[in-house]
């Protein structure tokens, strides 16, 4: 053994290891060294990023490095300023994209600056702003279908833009007299069924469009007009009989790119009572025949609800945070392979000088070492654990469409069934299948966007493990799970926490006899306690990357008629009060170039005439 100890080889396999070690230690400082270098270069030169990202690293591997923690700091502020001096630049000339980003990167930087924060939320306005403005650029087959719904129906129609003259006003005139100047005034030949009747009315029609005039008169005199050619309309007594007679019908293909097929077929039929309809799964059309009444409201109505969905993008942060309370104390007792060193529990025959047989009976307290009794030493220790992302997605979803995301895996559970051998028998014979149970992260959100800019969001994540073994080794399972509904703003985050696990263990080594003692006997023996609590922390950020396109005349509702299918106007005035008979005589204010014959009138205001309420024929 003494020449093992003495052997050059020995000797130096140790100073090798040394030096192994020396390097490692330098290399280590060294490498230190070299980040706080570089970091501080880099700060010099206003590289700023890379600063951060060279202070960090030295953070991460020295936590109680002072001056690393400083720069750290110094380094986000200077960031953040520079990269909010890049945002107002590109604010400036109207990149907004590339300002967000900018904003965005100096917010996380330094999440304390109001004023980054502010500009953070105006140029997300602003975006969804410029979003919501309709685009020019679009496909051919979008400004086709615009166009097609924009055209008038075929057929014969009417001249669009005409108004009556401002001085057009009948008192007790026949309605074949008004609908004849009517048609005066706008150039149009009126015609008149052979059962048509003729009736008084008072009425003003000073200034009203041509469809309001013809909608005005035939509501009130309970007749209804179709559009024979291009400048002639013919006017007909509005019963059952008569529509179907001169009632014609059209066919139309409508062609859906956003709304619901079955949704859509479902509305029409009851809003705008169109009952021969068919849908085409393949191209996403609906196909109507029906009346020109009906076919122009359902063309309006498809032009409404036809509209691309909002779209969100969530930012979700899953964060375990584990925090370990251990605590030991007590006397630890070793064994032969923990000893202190230099106690290595051998007894060296063959050193220098040797030991002879005589020499043992001289042996003294000296020379005596005793080995495997337990090494006492008192210890104390409390650490805590840390704090990691167990994920971090970013979903983007349209509204009321749920976004999943599945992070872990499946794991087998065999399921017994028992089933007779043969038909009608006792079911003996065991049947095993497997089903999989997954775990790990499952996080489910359905979006819902509202006019404020704000973001319903539907929630429901659930944190499943393998808890452990069951009876016969099949495994059980523990999970936690959120299920809640939110409400944010648009780029506000939302923190979810309280999901706390929390496991304990005890453990106690102490020897023979002594760790039985009263009140000191744990003095005497090793105790460990350990407290594991585990919480779940969800931060959820909604940012709106796609609005609702509306325009102004989504919004105008209009006129369908009644239930027989009178043409459709915009909604019309109720007709106006007659104004004071003039005194020079009866044929003032008349329409010009008719002889119409107004009775006798009383001194002072006339008073308002209006047109009496139609009567729905039967039959």
């Amino acid at each position: 053994m003494a020449h093992a100890l003495n052997n050059p080889l020995v000797h130096s396999a140790r100073a090798a290891l040394v030096l192994a070690v020396l390097v490692t230690l330098t290399s280590c400082a060294s490498s230190s060294t070299g980040s706080m270098r570089v970091a501080s270069d880099a700060e010099a030169t206003r590289n700023y990023d890379l600063a951060v990202a060279e202070y960090t690293k030295l953070v991460r591997s020295k936590p109680t490095d002072r001056n690393a923690q400083q720069g750290l700091e110094r380094a986000k502020l200077r960031a953040a300023q520079d990269h909010f001096t890049r945002a107002r630049r590109f604010a400036a000339t109207g990149k907004l994209e590339d300002a967000l980003v900018e904003y965005q990167l100096a917010a996380e930087l330094n999440p304390s600056d109001g004023d980054i924060n502010l500009e953070l939320q105006d140029t997300r306005r602003q975006l969804r702003a410029k979003i919501a403005i309709r685009e020019e650029g679009k496909t051919r087959l979008e400004s086709l279908i615009a166009q097609s719904l924009d055209a008038p129906l075929p057929g014969a129609t009417l001249p669009t833009g005409l108004k009556l003259p401002d001085s057009l006003i009948f008192r007790d005139a026949g309605s074949r007299d008004v609908y004849s100047a009517i048609g005066k005034f706008t150039n149009l030949s009126v015609l008149f069924d052979p059962t048509f009747r003729d009736q008084p009315m008072s009425i003003d029609l000073r200034g009203v469009s041509l469809e309001e005039a013809l909608a005005a008169v035939s509501s009130t005199t309970r007749n209804f007009w179709r559009a024979t050619s291009a400048n002639t309309i013919t006017v007909i007594p509005d019963t059952a009989a008569k529509r179907r007679e001169y009632e014609e019908e059209l066919v139309r293909t409508f062609y859906l790119s956003n709304a619901d097929l079955k949704e859509t077929i479902d509305m029409l039929r009851i809003v705008v009572d169109a009952r021969r309809l068919s849908s085409i799964t393949a191209t996403n059309a609906i196909t109507i025949k029906d009346t020109p009444e009906r076919i122009a409201a359902a063309g309006k109505i498809i032009m409404a609800i036809d509209k691309a969905r909002p779209e969100v993008i969530i930012d979700v942060e899953l964060l375990e945070v584990n925090r370990t309370h251990m605590h030991e104390y007590g006397l630890q007792i070793a064994s032969q392979g923990s000893a202190p060193s230099g106690l290595n529990g051998q007894v060296d025959i063959n050193q220098e000088g040797g030991i002879s047989l005589r020499s043992l009976t001289n042996l003294t307290q000296a020379d005596v070492l005793l080995t495997n009794l337990p090494s006492l030493y008192y210890r104390l220790l409390k650490n805590d654990g840390a704090t990691r992302i167990l994920a971090n997605p970013q979903l983007r979803t349209s509204e009321g469409i749920p976004a999943q995301a599945r992070f872990g895996e499946r794991v087998p559970v065999p399921v017994t069934t028992f089933a007779p051998i043969a038909a009608g028998g006792v079911q003996s014979q065991p049947i095993t299948s497997f089903n999989y149970e997954p775990i790990g992260v499952n996080i489910d959100i359905t979006p819902r966007t509202h006019h404020d800019d704000a973001v319903t969001l539907t929630l429901k994540v659930e944190l499943s493990a393998i808890s452990g073994t069951g009876f016969g080794g099949l495994p059980t399972f523990g999970s936690r799970s959120i299920n809640t509904v939110i409400r944010l703003k648009d780029g506000e985050t939302n923190m979810l926490a309280g999901l706390i696990k929390d496991e304990e263990r005890s453990s106690l080594a102490s020897i023979p006899g002594l760790g039985n003692i009263p009140v000191i006997g744990r003095l005497f023996g090793y105790n460990k306690k350990e407290t594991l609590e585990t919480d779940i922390i969800l931060t959820l950020t909604p940012r709106i990357v796609r609005v609702l396109n509306l325009t102004a005349e989504d919004l105008q509702p209009f006129r369908m008629g009644r239930e027989g299918g009178a043409p459709i106007t915009d909604i019309a005035p109720l007709p106006i009060p007659l104004p004071q008979r003039p005194p020079g005589g009866d044929e003032a204010g008349a329409a010009p170039g008719l002889s119409l014959t107004f009775p006798s009138l009383p001194a002072g205001p006339a008073a308002p005439v209006r047109a009496p309420t139609p009567v729905k024929p039967k039959g």
